[in-house]
């Protein structure tokens, strides 16, 4: 089996040369269980870092749940981001965009791991719980911009409609990881609230991010509704 040292070096420095080096429809079976074992244990060790924020059980369910939030996105969306470029005159073969999104997500779950320390100094500043959150939210970002920029560059060039297919498959990820982000909260428990894998899914990712960004700076409306049982006490994402 290919290092998985070699391919983690290789997502981080040239992803698009590793596409294109064993973009033969052969190579797919053997590089695909690395590079989601390097997902799977980069994501992991940054959701120990997030867990870390609670502790005790939390770091155990941050550590399972984050992988999935890097893995399941890409998958969904494939379907959605190949007849994108289609549409957009860009032949694209299946085995060169599952191995795009494969490197890409390897890539973010180790820059995320990267990321991870910081995350974990900062936390121990004991950050305000809405504050954490939105630390956690800006850190997957971060670190997912430079795998779904190295996914977009993997495919091939060419189409008049290049740019809208880009736009398109960077849009049709974002939402598709927040929406998974919703699903699987939260990676981070409130103070007052018990520790719990998922929580009832209600109202959506964004006006709830709206209202931790607010809680952040000190209007705690949305969470005083949520606490008078209209929502119920759930999590931020």
């Amino acid at each position: 089996m290919t290092s998985i040292l070699t391919l983690t070096a290789a997502v981080l420095r040239d992803p698009n040369a590793l596409v294109d080096a064993h973009d033969n429809g052969v190579d797919l079976p053997r590089l695909a269980p690395p590079l989601l074992a390097i997902t799977v244990i980069g994501a992991a060790l940054f959701g120990l870092m997030v867990g870390s924020q609670r502790g005790e059980l939390q770091l155990l369910y941050a550590a399972v749940k984050m992988p999935v939030l890097l893995l399941a996105p890409p998958l969904v969306a494939l379907p959605a981001l190949h007849s994108l470029w289609r549409a957009a005159g860009v032949e694209v073969r299946w085995g060169r965009l599952s191995l795009a999104a494969l490197a890409a997500m390897a890539r973010s779950a180790v820059l995320a791991a990267a990321l991870g320390p910081v995350l974990w100094l900062l936390y121990s500043l004991n950050l305000d719980y809405h504050d954490a959150v939105l630390l956690m939210v800006a850190s997957i970002g971060l670190a997912g911009l430079p795998g779904v920029a190295a996914l977009v560059r993997a495919l091939p060039g060419g189409g008049d409609l290049r740019f809208l297919a880009a736009a398109g498959s960077a849009l049709a990820l974002f939402l598709a990881f927040a929406q998974t982000g919703w699903l699987l909260r939260p990676f981070i428990a409130r103070p007052q609230a018990a520790v719990s894998f998922l929580r009832p899914v209600e109202e959506d990712v964004f006006s709830s991010l709206s209202a931790t960004r607010a809680s952040s700076k000190g209007d705690y409306r949305g969470w005083e509704v949520r606490s008078a049982g209209v929502l119920g006490e759930e999590e931020a994402p």
